[in-house]
């Protein structure tokens, strides 16, 4: 009995740990624009936001959270001009999705 008590502690407090560590990391790894980042960039908040949402819509599906700053603004390019017709996104959606992740790109 003790052992079975011991376990369920172990494994739930274990579980939520790895489900914090999931959020944290995803957070992390997908900034979600705000108005000042708006302000900032000179850029629309809401082609920012509707950006962070085509992406974590459409490249999460198949892809994992990557920091959109770990590539470069010209690769990033690259990549939704080449998987946009894949994914199916609009003109409008990709726009969008190039001026955010131009926003937390290496330049």
């Amino acid at each position: 009995m003790i052992i079975k008590k011991s376990f369920c502690i172990v494994f739930l407090t274990g579980g939520l740990g790895l489900l914090s560590c999931q959020n944290s990391t995803r957070m992390i790894a997908t900034p979600i624009p705000t108005k000042k980042m708006a302000k900032v960039t000179g850029k629309p908040f809401l082609d920012l936001k509707r950006g962070h949402g085509v992406y974590m819509r459409q490249c999460a599906q198949c892809h994992e959270h990557r920091l959109p700053n770990t590539v470069t603004v010209p690769a990033w390019h690259d990549k939704v001009d080449s998987m946009s017709a894949l994914a199916g996104l609009s003109k409008k959606e990709r726009a969008d999705l190039q001026s955010y992740l131009s926003e937390f790109s290496d330049r």
